[in-house]
C-alpha cells in the first residue's frame, strides 16, 4: 500500500554567502511539470515498474535503462495506479474519466469505472485482486467488487463518517476516523480490528504494522504490542547547490509525502528530495539517500522485498537495493 503526494509545494531558494532566504508557496496541479511522475508500481518481482504522469502517460521503466517504454497515452491527468499481477490489469485513476481498466499485455483500455464529476487521488487494490477502493475529492468512499461484475459495495451507515485510506494484506478496508483506524472486511461486513492512533497512513505491512505521517513528523505503530514509537522527522534539508557543486545541510524540517515499510526498515521521503532509512525495531536513523532532484511523489516496495523504487515531480526514478542484516 502506497500513499502518494497530494498537497504539493514549490520552494524558491536564494543562496548568498552564508545566508539562505527561503520562501514557500502552495501550487496547483497545473503549475507542475506535466511530465512529472505521479505514481509507480512494480509489475515484476523487482527491476520493472509502471509509472504514470500528469499528462496521461503510462510507461514501463526498467532498472538500468535510462529510457522508458510507452504503454498507453490517456487524454487525461493520471493520479494513481494499481496493478493486478494475476490478470495483468492496470487500474489508472484520472481527473475527469474515472478509473480506466487496462489490459497490460495488449496495451488497451478494456473498461472504465465511472465517477460523477470527481476524482480519486489514491486507489487501493487488494492483494487477491478482488477489491478496489478509494475516497474521492467530494469526500465519498468507493468500493468495487471486481470479481462480481464490478458491483459497488456500500459502507454501513455506522461507518459513513470514516474515510478509506488503504487496504490491508488480508483485504480489509482501512478506514480512518478521529483518532481511530478500523479494519473492515467488505465481503464479511465485519470490523476485524480497531486501532486508537493519530496520523495519516503512509504504509502498512503484512503484520498490520503501520507507518503514520503528520506533516513533518512520522510514527511507527507496532501492532504486536499496540504501541507507537516517538515522533521523528528528517533532521535537515540536504540542498544541492549546482554552482558550488556542494550539498548544504539546511536546519529545516520539510513536510513528508510518502513512506514504505519492509520487514526490517522504515523509509520516509518528502519535499526535501531525500529518502531516509530507519531501523524498524529501534527507530535508529541508518542512511540518507540523496539522489532525487525534485519532491518525491511516490514509492513502492518490490514483491520480493529486495528493492525500493521512488519517483519524483521532475520525472526522476531511483531503484534502491534493500539488503537484509
Amino acid at each position: 500500500m502506497r500513499r502518494k503526494l497530494i498537497l504539493l509545494v514549490i520552494f524558491k531558494i536564494t543562496l548568498s554567502s552564508c545566508e539562505q532566504k527561503i520562501s514557500i508557496k502552495k501550487a496547483a496541479f497545473t503549475a507542475i511539470n506535466p511530465l512529472a511522475y505521479t505514481d509507480v508500481v512494480y509489475i515484476s518481482n523487482k527491476d520493472t515498474v509502471l509509472v504514470s504522469t500528469f499528462d496521461g502517460r503510462i510507461a514501463q521503466r526498467i532498472h538500468g535503462k535510462e529510457k522508458e517504454t510507452l504503454v498507453l497515452q490517456i487524454p487525461d491527468e493520471i493520479y494513481s495506479l494499481a496493478y493486478d499481477s494475476i490478470t495483468h490489469r492496470i487500474y489508472a485513476s484520472t481527473l475527469n474519466s474515472g478509473i480506466f481498466i487496462i489490459d497490460a499485455k495488449n496495451k488497451a483500455i478494456i473498461d472504465r469505472l465511472t465517477l460523477e464529476k470527481t476524482w480519486i487521488s489514491n486507489i487501493f487494490l487488494s492483494t487477491d485482486g478482488n477489491i478496489l477502493a478509494g475516497r474521492s475529492a467530494d469526500r465519498k468512499n468507493h468500493i468495487w467488487n471486481l470479481k462480481n461484475d464490478q458491483a459497488l459495495i456500500t459502507l454501513p451507515d455506522s461507518l459513513s463518517t470514516y474515510r478509506i485510506t488503504g487496504i490491508s494484506k488480508n483485504s480489509s478496508i482501512i478506514l480512518k476516523g478521529k483518532g481511530t483506524y478500523l479494519f473492515w472486511h467488505p465481503l464479511k461486513n465485519l470490523i476485524e480490528k480497531e486501532v486508537k492512533i493519530n496520523g495519516n497512513l503512509a504504509a502498512i505491512d503484512a503484520s498490520n504494522n503501520m507507518l503514520l505521517i503528520n506533516d513533518t513528523n512520522f510514527q511507527y505503530y507496532n501492532a504486536a504490542i499496540d504501541s507507537t514509537s516517538p515522533k521523528k522527522q528528517h533532521e535537515d534539508w540536504p540542498y544541492y547547490v549546482k554552482e558550488q557543486d556542494t550539498t548544504l545541510r539546511i536546519p529545516l524540517q520539510l513536510a513528508l509525502t510518502v513512506g514504505e515499510l519492509t520487514e526490517e526498515y522504515i523509509f520516509t521521503a518528502g519535499i526535501d528530495r531525500s529518502i531516509r532509512k530507519w531501523n524498524k525495531t529501534n527507530g535508529q536513523h541508518l542512511e540518507d539517500i540523496i539522489k532525487h532532484k525534485a519532491t518525491i511523489s511516490a514509492m513502492d516496495i518490490a514483491p520480493d522485498a529486495s528493492q525500493l523504487v521512488s519517483v519524483d515531480l521532475k520525472g526522476g526514478i531511483l531503484f534502491y537495493e534493500i539488503h537484509k542484516n
